[in-house]
């Protein structure tokens, strides 16, 4: 991102941070589809897509009046979106736990145009057995992130950030390459 459109969008996040309607409308409708598609990413789960992407922008909401830099309003976004998935996850884990599989559940029938083919079947699977904190960091990148604007968005170092990644993509390799076996 250059300067200028960094500039701007500093602007627009103090004016939103001051009560500015319009700008709060143009943050949202500039981040939505990018949070979208980070939101699947780690979820894995088109059905989950909208409701999370309303609660990161709900818990934008609230929280932009404190965010103290509001040049670095898109790291902060996307550790919130980030976040706002993770305890979804961990929500979900908890309630399959405590959920009973009845015999209705033996044969739900996939959604039509779910599969696309074996391969991309084989790589969802494999994403979803890494740690939802793995799944981020390769959306992150999938995204075209810099190790640098990683680092600032997970609050972390580059070092660090490279060694995660480069561990995330064995393990992905690792699951994908035994689910083709």
């Amino acid at each position: 991102m250059d300067e200028s459109s960094t500039s701007t969008l500093g602007e627009r996040v103090r004016r939103a941070q001051q009560g500015d309607e319009n700008a709060l409308r143009e943050l949202i409708v500039s981040y939505q589809r990018r949070v979208a598609g980070f939101i699947y990413a780690i979820t894995g789960r088109s059905d989950s897509v909208e409701d999370l992407g309303q609660m990161v922008f709900v818990k934008m909401v609230r929280a932009l009046p404190r965010l103290i830099a509001p040049d670095q309003f898109e790291s902060w976004l996307f550790r919130l979106a980030r976040n706002t998935c993770i305890d979804h996850l961990r929500r979900q884990k908890l309630r399959r736990i405590f959920t009973a599989f009845g015999p209705e559940h033996e044969n739900v029938p996939e959604p039509e145009g779910s599969v696309d083919s074996e391969e991309l079947d084989a790589l969802r699977h494999a994403l979803s057995q890494i740690r939802p904190k793995d799944r981020a960091l390769l959306a992150l990148v999938q995204e075209g992130r810099s190790h640098a604007e990683i680092a600032e968005t997970l609050n972390t170092s580059v070092a660090a950030v490279k060694a995660r990644l480069h561990r995330a993509r064995e393990q992905l390799r690792q699951h994908y390459t035994s689910d083709e076996s």
